[in-house]
């Protein structure tokens, strides 16, 4: 299985089996990244992963999993994005080993500080005691035109993009993005926050729209299409109804009409 099929079946495993993940797989968390989509070298990250017997891990609504990975990132402009693309990549390959996985949006760690850098989220993981899969009809997400707004039909190089997109995880499943596409863009907006919790809610939103651009990145790959996710001067100061300005996919190849 790929990362792109992984997409349209993966679901949160909140239930595990006591059994040990061999430490190969270990190590290879501990330095994923380095040849991820969308990957910024110039974003310092680090990842570390806890036992369930270190009793680092504690917060609401946490799931209780023999593992927890942990990643860390120095703070700076499209930080919380970045590490969501990142982390969603992880969770895609540990699902094509088998491995089960689900976001802790909630939980935090007993000691969080790490030099020079912030905690973004933690991942639980290990092997599933209930079914990895789940079918697509079983997906509960808010239709494509409900997402999109477009100056007219789509193309097959960006429905190619936004199918994968919509399927994307995000806290509580509010699908908190929107995407207003042209001819050769798809550009990427996230709601925006209520005046209490402003920050912390952005950078969650930031996360997510990480997590979207990771399927994109991915199903690009996947379908040979050309593309750059930039940040445009020209749309900066834009924005939809309650939304602010995430990024957006440049093609720089022939974008398919039919």
């Amino acid at each position: 299985m790929t990362k792109y099929e992984a997409i349209f079946r993966r679901k949160s495993i909140r239930r595990y089996r006591e059994a040990e993940v061999d430490e190969k797989i270990l190590e290879e968390i501990r330095g994923f990244g380095k040849d991820a989509l969308g990957d910024r070298p110039d974003i310092a990250v680090r990842w570390k992963i806890y036992r369930a017997s270190d009793r680092s891990v504690r917060g609401l609504f946490q799931v209780k999993a023999p593992y927890y990975a942990a990643l860390y990132s120095e703070i700076c402009e499209d930080c919380y994005i970045h590490a969501g693309c990142l982390m969603q990549q992880l969770v895609l390959h540990l699902h094509t080993l088998g491995i089960g996985s689900c976001y802790q949006g909630g939980a935090r760690l007993k000691d969080s500080r790490e030099e020079g850098m912030e905690l973004m989220m933690i991942l639980a993981f290990g092997w599933p005691a209930e079914p990895l899969e789940r079918r697509r009809a079983d997906f509960k997400r808010a239709e494509l035109k409900k997402l999109v707004k477009a100056n007219g039909p789509l193309g097959r190089a960006q429905r190619k993009l936004l199918e994968p997109a919509r399927l994307a995880p995000s806290a509580l499943n509010q699908q908190p993005w929107r995407f207003v596409v042209t001819e050769n863009r798809i550009h990427l907006f996230v709601r925006r926050p209520g005046i209490v919790g402003y920050e912390r809610q952005l950078n969650k939103n930031m996360f997510n729209a990480g997590i979207v651009l990771s399927h994109m990145l991915i199903a690009a790959e996947e379908h040979w299409i050309d593309l750059e996710y930039q940040k445009l001067d020209s749309i900066m100061e834009k924005a939809i109804q309650n939304h602010l300005y995430a990024g957006s996919l440049v093609f720089t190849g022939t974008v398919g009409k039919a």
